[in-house]
């Protein structure tokens, strides 16, 4: 059985290693806010460790509460690098509270000759820390399964699985350090077996060499998922582009199979939109375009999806095959259309809707002939309303 200086040693070096290869391959050519916090979660673990190895020396008192202190930012960094996951900013507040409290525990607990002095405070905010990191990081996943993206980041979602895994142990494992050590205390037997040096040295190592591949995917997915946002939304209207509109559209019609979606198709077409150019300039033209889509973009429901299929027509997918709520739904969007028109002070312009219920039975391309045709009838009837493919109305 290999002793605990020799663990410790270990745990630090393949720290460094892990390190060094992370930094090179990953961030340097990345630069990702998730690479930056990963690599200094890195370091910490490195030096964590490395620490502990002068306990029992003249600078114990010393380096025992750097090592806790030490640990306390390398979870941290953890937690901020799951954060940048979603586009969320630290919270070094939360963190600054969590170091001072666990100087003080240590400070107060004798640190020249215990070396478990201020562990308890230390293992509650590794608790809260790691637990933290692992909400963010299923939000993440979640966040990624239903999103238009879920096509083309299959790797990265498996990435978020395994690092919310590994989380998610060192939360259960921190837990039951902190609730031995309050219980039974440091010197038993239960925790020296269970949730001592030893063991814990070992859980870090082996979570560590765990996630490497994962979090290296996720540090290159980051800068990916950038290219990927460009490419998949309209520039001028932010919403998605034609290619990622019937993308999304056409995986959730293979989502049906042979059954209904419980989704619409919507066809949208500015009415008139050609005579805004011609009068107001195409200045005006492009507000009026990127207006409709802030209100469509307000209006869609967390799974329904919108984007801009070319010049003033828009394609919309709504979660609901109930006629009365379509049509308020659709109509709310061109109330708030009306409403950004007159903010800005530009023309009020009127919207034709067709619409078509979803179903594996038919290819997205009848759908979308479907919901074209009903468009065209809207625009027959007076246009400014909304059409539903098979209703008496069209």
């Amino acid at each position: 059985m290999l002793d605990i200086p020799t663990l410790r040693l270990a745990l630090g070096l393949v720290s460094v290693v892990v390190l060094a290869l992370f930094y090179l391959a990953v961030y340097r050519p990345t630069r990702s806010l998730f690479a930056m916090w990963w690599c200094i979660a890195l370091m910490c673990s490195a030096a964590s460790p490395l620490l502990l190895l002068l306990n029992g020396s003249n600078v114990q008192a010393i380096a025992n509460p750097t090592s806790s202190l030490v640990s306390v930012v390398g979870a941290a960094s953890v937690w901020f690098a799951t954060r940048s996951l979603r586009g969320l900013r630290p919270k070094p507040g939360v963190v600054l509270v969590a170091l001072v409290l666990t100087l003080v525990a240590a400070v107060l607990d004798s640190p020249a000759t215990n070396i478990w002095a201020g562990n308890g405070t230390l293992y509650f905010f590794m608790t809260g820390l790691f637990a933290a990191a692992t909400l963010e990081l299923w939000r993440a996943w979640r966040e990624r399964n239903g999103s238009y993206d879920a096509l083309h980041d299959g790797q990265a979602r498996v990435a978020l699985v395994v690092a919310l895994c590994a989380s998610a142990l060192l939360v259960a494992y921190y837990a039951m350090r902190f609730a031995l050590l309050v219980s039974v205390g440091e010197d038993s037997d239960v925790f020296a077996t269970l949730a001592g040096t030893g063991p814990t040295t070992l859980v870090l190592l082996v979570t560590l060499v765990a996630v490497t591949f994962s979090v290296a995917s996720l540090g290159y997915d980051e800068q990916t998922r950038a290219l990927r946002k460009r490419i998949a939304h309209d520039e001028l209207t932010g919403l998605l582009s034609r290619a990622a509109f019937l993308d999304g559209a056409r995986q959730m019609l293979k989502d049906a199979g042979d059954e209904p979606s419980g989704a619409v198709l919507v066809i949208a077409d500015l009415d008139h939109f050609k005579r805004i150019n011609d009068t107001h300039g195409h200045g005006v033209g492009d507000q009026v375009l990127t207006d409709f889509g802030t209100a469509l973009d307000r209006t869609m429901n967390k799974g329904e999806l919108c984007g801009r299929l070319g010049g003033e027509e828009f394609g919309i997918v709504l979660s609901t095959t109930d006629a009365s709520h379509i049509e308020t739904r659709l109509m709310r969007v061109s109330d708030r259309f009306r409403r950004l028109a007159t903010e800005h002070s530009i023309p009020v312009v009127t919207v034709s809707y067709g619409v078509t219920a979803m179903s594996g039975n038919a290819t997205l391309s009848q759908h979308l002939a479907q919901a074209d045709e009903a468009m065209y009838s809207a625009k027959e009837n007076g246009r400014d309303c909304v059409v539903i493919a098979g209703s008496h109305e069209e």
